[in-house]
């Protein structure tokens, strides 16, 4: 099997285990941002999908987070820990903290060092390569319990 495909099985497999996670967080979306919005999600996967750098992603989220009131709302029915955080800083910490375990088995799993700016540069695909793989799955989640009128219910 070459580099890539090594790279695309262990990024696809830690996405897997991160699942949950991104469930919580398209629920909290739901919470925050509501049908309403859906627009606010889906330029953040276009920005995920289309960017070379994981600051672009970062950017987009603080500067949601900054402008739109629903992405400072937290999630008082969720019991997580994170889950009092506003919607917008407890999307950007996963992204950029909550992934670093899993970021690491990644790199632990194929070898790659941060000494030389190939590795880092590597590093930093890799992660981006997963934080798109957990937005993808945040927003179908959004998608899905908005279509339902989940967030309805749930504002009762």
């Amino acid at each position: 099997m070459n580099d890539e495909m090594k790279i695309i099985r262990e990024v696809s497999y830690q996405a897997e285990v991160c699942y949950n996670d991104a469930v919580k967080l398209g629920e909290h979306a739901v919470h925050a941002i509501k049908a309403n919005h859906r627009s606010q999600l889906t330029n953040l996967e276009n920005i995920a999908e289309s960017t070379f750098k994981t600051s672009d992603v970062f950017d987009y989220i603080k500067r949601q987070t900054a402008r739109q009131a629903d992405w400072r709302k937290p999630y008082s029915e969720q019991k997580d820990a994170d889950s009092n955080l506003p919607f917008g800083e407890r999307l950007r910490n996963y992204l950029e903290q909550g992934l670093k375990l899993r970021l690491k088995t990644i790199y632990d799993h194929l070898k790659i060092d941060d000494v030389t700016d190939a590795d880092k540069q590597e590093r930093r695909r890799i992660h981006l390569l997963l934080i798109r793989q957990i937005i993808r799955h945040m927003v179908v989640n959004y998608e899905y319990n908005v279509s339902l009128g989940n967030s309805k219910r749930r504002e009762q």
